[in-house]
């Protein structure tokens, strides 16, 4: 369970061979390659532009996807995202290479057709919109262009309010210099509080007259109008509509007849994903007329094995050297199912970087145990451990990811479960309400240790002394580091002392009074011991005052930086150990919630109508609890691993070994898959 050693190769080959060898190590998925800097009569070759091709193919044929699988959606399994990637020969990789730009071409006429399909749906929506418009129109007997005849004049359109004809001639007329109202004939085809729709015919001498009085009472005319009256209009744009959703429905019949290549799509955007990565790598290859040298990055177990067979079949050169002092190279770790589980919590923070230990062995038990007492309700861990065992046992080929997390919160549930019992957690104090609610006799399971909510100022105590013992092993782990670097006085300069100064001082602690009245117990300690203790932690204190600023060579720096270091160290430890009692608010918030929904459900009384709403009531409840607490407990889990823990002896920075492989989303070639 550690850091698995890093090597780093060159390989020479001929250029003949190139293509083979390159696919071999694709699919055996044990290299990671890097850019290589060529020598004298080699070069580069920039294939950028048939990279990019690749993803853009990749990112067409997933687009096609998607439409076929809206169009005609294909019956997936239950917890279908579970299920892993399809194992297949590479045979099925040469079979879509062989067919590939026959698929593409579906594959962007799919895509074509989905386009018409917008573009005619987006039409649909204009014209009926316009048909929205023509509602308020559609009593109007004439264009809405119309202008009149040869004696008359129309003028047709809107003012804001709600108006009859008279009421419109009345407006009018106030704007009138003569006798001009009377001789105009107005028909309102559209009233509503907000706007008037009307059309007005006058004599063409009026003309002026009539159309400088309309535009002072706000008169508007249609935006837009052709020479067909409204209700024929109406007629074409549903015509419109229905050709419209004809052509639609058309498109979606031929997308439908292509369902049945969903597959063979999902197999091509694979193997163009594939492509792409082949050529990145072979961006970073360095080569000349007959041969090619590709450098990188291997797992010191794995190199024989590709030397062997590398040059046992192919004209090749294969070397290989400890990547120790390799600043740049990537970090692989190597964990049993429990402690691997929490690789991708690593992840979020940082890989190690050189130099450092694997820190999943030291903060995986600890990761658990927190995570167990935040959340600590037996029911809930039941639940969690259940379900994710369960999927673990059923989906043997999801993929890796999904195993870790998977395995992460079954553990998580186990100690979960653990921690419920000992505290008498059961879906919150479920036994003891329903025993009383609906038996009229309370009955209760007693706890391993003792109920949290009863005593909180133990499980504080119990919480902080998890916080104390998990930064000590900080501590010891920082020291391990730097004997680890040959450096044995960092190691007790950096690690020994802090932990030297603060454990007398909290056995001194434990001895005194004011423990007493915290925890109702204390330490029997004489004067003498006592003396002894602080006399030690004393001396600790001036040696970290010293050595704290050894770097600096005047000693009156090294004296402030001294005393800087050690106020950090009694910050640090006093801050980082009070952390921890979120330990006890998140468990106590678990179980108090929980009860608190028990409660509720109990109004009801012992009836019925009791029986039904503490169902309700319970279900919804301790799902709400569950979701919330859950999420909280695996925050403040990380929080504690990458703040307080991680700050005492890890800097990360690594990153992770990402060999040359078959990184699909769909299927997974069948030597490959064996190898992982």
């Amino acid at each position: 369970m550690a850091k698995l050693n890093m090597m780093r190769f060159q390989l020479c080959a001929m250029q003949k061979d190139r293509k083979r060898i390159l696919e071999y190590l694709q699919v055996k998925e044990a290299a990671e390659a890097k850019s290589v800097e060529p020598a004298e009569a080699f070069g580069k070759i920039d294939v950028k532009a048939e990279h990019d091709a690749f993803l853009s193919n990749a990112e067409d044929i997933m687009k096609a996807l998607a439409v076929l699988d809206q169009e005609a959606p294909r019956e997936k399994p239950f917890l279908s995202f579970l299920q892993g990637r399809k194992a297949v020969p590479y045979s099925e990789i040469e079979r879509i290479a062989e067919g590939a730009g026959k698929l593409l071409t579906s594959a962007q006429e799919a895509l074509e057709l989905k386009r018409e399909m917008d573009a005619h749906k987006n039409e649909i929506q204009l014209f009926e919109a316009q048909l929205l418009l023509l509602d308020a129109w559609l009593k109007l007997p004439e264009p809405e262009t119309f202008s009149g005849t040869k004696k008359t004049t129309a003028f047709i359109g809107s003012i804001s309010g709600e108006h009859a004809p008279e009421g419109i001639r009345e407006l009018l007329a106030a704007h009138f210099d003569g006798a001009e109202s009377d001789r105009i004939h107005i028909d309102v085809v559209f009233s509503r509080p907000e706007q008037t729709n009307f059309y007005l015919i006058a004599l063409r001498r009026d003309e002026s007259a009539v159309e400088e009085a309309l535009r002072k009472i706000g008169f508007s005319r249609p935006a837009a109008g052709d020479d067909d009256i409204p209700s024929a209009r109406k007629e074409k744009l549903r015509k419109k509509i229905e050709d419209l959703n004809a052509l639609i429905e058309s498109n979606r019949k031929k997308l439908v007849a292509m369902a049945h290549l969903a597959d063979d799509f999902e197999h091509l955007q694979d193997y163009y994903s594939m492509r792409a990565e082949k050529y990145a790598v072979l961006n970073q290859l360095a080569l000349s007329k007959h041969a090619f040298v590709l450098e990188g990055y291997v797992l010191e177990r794995d190199a024989q094995a590709l030397k062997d067979e590398l040059e046992s079949h192919y004209a090749a050169s294969f070397e290989a050297v400890p990547a120790f002092d390799d600043e740049e190279a990537p970090v692989c770790l190597e964990n049993n199912s429990f402690t691997q589980a929490l690789e991708g919590v690593l992840e979020s923070y940082s890989m190690p970087g050189p130099g450092e230990f694997d820190p999943l062995p030291a903060m995986s038990a600890f990761y658990y145990l927190m995570f167990g007492i935040m959340f600590s309700d037996a029911g809930y861990g039941l639940i969690m451990a259940g379900v994710c065992g369960v999927c673990l046992w059923k989906f043997k080929n999801m993929d890796e990811n999904w195993k870790k997390n998977l395995r992460m919160f079954f553990w998580c549930g186990v100690s979960t479960v653990f921690w419920g019992v000992v505290f008498s957690s059961y879906f919150g104090d479920v036994v003891n309400v329903v025993s009383n609610t609906f038996f009229g006799h309370e009955v209760g399971i007693p706890p391993l240790w003792f109920i949290p909510m009863n005593e909180p100022m133990r499980m504080l105590i119990f919480c902080l002394a998890i916080g104390l013992a998990q930064l000590t092993f900080g501590y010891v782990l920082k020291g391990a580091r730097a004997i680890k670097a040959g450096l044995p006085l960092d190691a007790a300069w950096d690690a020994a002392l802090p932990i030297l100064l603060i454990y007398p001082l909290i056995i001194v602690l434990m001895g005194s009074d004011m423990f007493y009245g915290l925890a109702s117990f204390k330490l029997d300690l004489s004067p003498s011991a006592s003396q002894l203790l602080l006399a030690v932690s004393a001396a600790c204190m001036i040696f970290i005052v010293l050595t704290a600023g050894r770097q600096s060579k005047s000693w009156f720096k090294r004296i402030l930086k001294g005393a800087y270091g050690l106020y950090n160290i009694l910050a640090g430890w006093l801050s980082d150990t009070l952390s921890y009692s979120r330990l006890l608010a998140l468990g106590l918030a678990t179980g108090v919630i929980a009860s608190i929904m028990n409660q509720l459900g109990a109004m009801g009384g012992r009836n019925v109508f009791g029986v039904i709403l503490f169902v309700v009531v319970f279900l919804a409840g301790q799902a709400i609890n569950f979701g919330i607490n859950v999420l909280g407990a695996y925050v403040h889990s990380n929080r504690l691993e990458y703040v307080e823990f991680f700050g005492k002896f890890y800097d990360g920075g690594g990153r992770k070994f990402a060999p040359f492989g078959v990184h699909t989303k769909y299927i997974k070639i069948e030597e490959a898959a064996k190898n992982g």
